[in-house]
């Protein structure tokens, strides 16, 4: 299988920066190693990057509409081996939350939010130029949030394994969007509603493997997720009196344990 090595200051990053490489040259994303941890060294000295390896599936054409389903209704693998638990869930739903959205540092004036939106859609768009895509970007915005709705047709690229394409050129455009800028509001991309598909996807499972560990009283441990499909398990389960939900790995392996509550 073929591979690239990408090295940056965290494996956050080297992976954006690499899937973002595979989606310009119209490659698929199919598995991430993480080849070398980062490190900080002594007082700068001995620093070292981040090393991550993608693999990846070179593609003949963009993938059709019934690909794009098929990407969104793949179903998330489990496995019903033991995992031990080390967080709570109040703890772990914390924690991934500041993973997803940094803190505002300040409130932005719509006059800055408008820049900022401005400058995030001219990425996008010379982005997709760069690809070959027709697309039409639809922009949508709140006192909070920014969302770029990206619509056309054969966009299942853009998405890639589980939306990792898609969380890579988001985390991408909010880099791009805010760079020299003092404020914060959330930039996110989306692709022909794949999002709110992709979470109506989660909250399924997350309810039908609950529904299992309560008949068979045994954990299940659901594949690696990004911190925002890790807070939806989390958030869909909550209310479950029956069930404790817990997140178990380091990134990008980092996985929802379901236990039986007793």
């Amino acid at each position: 299988m073929e591979f690239i090595d990408v090295s940056a200051k965290t494996i956050e990053d080297a992976i954006a920066k690499g899937v973002a490489q595979l989606a310009a040259e119209g490659q698929e994303l199919v598995e991430t190693k993480v080849l070398e941890q980062p490190s900080n060294g002594f007082l700068g000295i001995g620093r070292k990057p981040a090393v991550v390896r993608l693999f990846f599936t070179s593609v003949a054409k963009t993938a059709t509409q019934e690909e794009v389903a098929h990407v969104e209704e793949q179903s998330v693998a489990v496995a019903s081996e033991p995992v031990a638990t080390t967080e709570t869930e109040v703890q772990d739903i914390a924690v991934e939350a500041s993973v997803e959205e940094k803190p505002s540092k300040k409130e932005l004036s719509k006059e800055d939010q408008q820049e900022i939106a401005e400058k995030g859609k001219q990425f996008l768009d010379d982005m997709f130029t760069q690809m070959g895509l027709t697309v039409v970007i639809e922009k949508m915005m709140t006192k909070d949030k920014i969302t770029f709705q990206v619509h056309g047709e054969d966009l299942g690229i853009l998405i890639g394994k589980h939306g990792q394409t898609l969380d890579a050129i988001q985390y991408l455009t909010n880099l791009v969007a805010y760079k020299d800028v003092s404020g914060h509001c959330h930039i996110v991309v989306d692709v022909e509603n794949y999002r709110s598909r992709r979470e109506e996807t989660l909250v399924n499972l997350a309810k039908r493997l609950a529904s299992k560990v309560k008949r068979n009283r045994q954990k299940v441990s659901l594949e690696p997720m990004n911190a925002f499909e890790r807070k939806i398990i989390h958030t869909a389960l909550q209310g479950d009196k029956n069930v404790v939900t817990n997140s178990e790995g380091d990134e990008p392996f980092r996985h929802v344990v379901i236990t039986y509550k007793k």
